[in-house]
This record gives C-alpha cells, structure tokens and sequence, in this order.
C-alpha cells in the first residue's frame, strides 16, 4: 500500500539537475525522479527506493527542501541530492516502457529547467 505522500529528488551535478521527460499518449512533460511512499517507510527511505528504482543511482546524503500540500490530502517533499555516476533507467519505468509511454532521463541545467511549462509538481521548480 501507498500513502498519499510523494518525494521527489533534485538530483544535481554542478548547475543541472536529472529530470524524467515524458512522453506519454502523446502528450510531453517533464517530472522529477521519485514517486510514492509506501505504508511503514519513512520519506527518506522512500527517497532512497526510488532514486535507486528510476536511476540506478545509489544515494546517501540528502537534504529536506521543503514540503508542499497536494490536492488530495498528501505531500510532496523534496529533497536535495549531490548526485554522482551517470543514471540509468530502471525498475517499472523501464519495464513499463513501450511507445506510448516513454521515460528519458535528461540533465538539465537548473536555469532552463526552472522555466519548463509542463513540468510537475510546479512547486518543485523554485528549487532549481
């Protein structure tokens, strides 16, 4: 089971930061790694799932930038993360990849990623 909690990582290296680009039923947006908290995990336990499961990256230090109320009676919770090694996809989102639904990682740099239209959640990009 989840929770209605979601993390996120801005992942950085230098002045950008990872971002998943969607393309998903022909619609194109941008997300940061991470996804839900499961029932009995901590937020930073989560953090570490699902960097580890998007990426392949192995994270150990982060930092907690904030929190924000979602719709639905969750939050969102961003962390900062000093990221090392190149990302690979994996876990569902590689498994779950066809051309319909596709997942590429990208670095960004921090100012260009700050300004993306469809990006969600919104509330992260103050973090760039």
């Amino acid at each position: 089971m989840r929770t209605n909690n979601r993390v996120g990582a801005i992942l950085r290296r230098g002045d950008e930061v990872l971002l998943i680009h969607r393309h998903k039923n022909g619609e194109e947006y941008w997300v940061l790694p991470g996804g839900g908290v499961e029932d009995e995990e901590t937020n930073e336990e989560a953090l570490i799932r699902e960097v580890m499961e998007e990426t392949s990256m192995e994270i150990s230090s982060f930092v907690l930038l904030g929190e924000h109320d979602r719709d639905d009676g969750g939050e969102h919770i961003f962390f900062e993360v000093i990221a090392g090694g190149d990302p690979i996809l994996g876990g569902p989102e590689n498994e779950n990849m066809d051309e319909n639904n596709i997942y590429i990682l990208e670095w960004v740099n921090k100012d260009q990623a700050k300004t993306i239209k469809d990006f969600f959640p919104k509330e992260a990009q103050v973090y760039f």
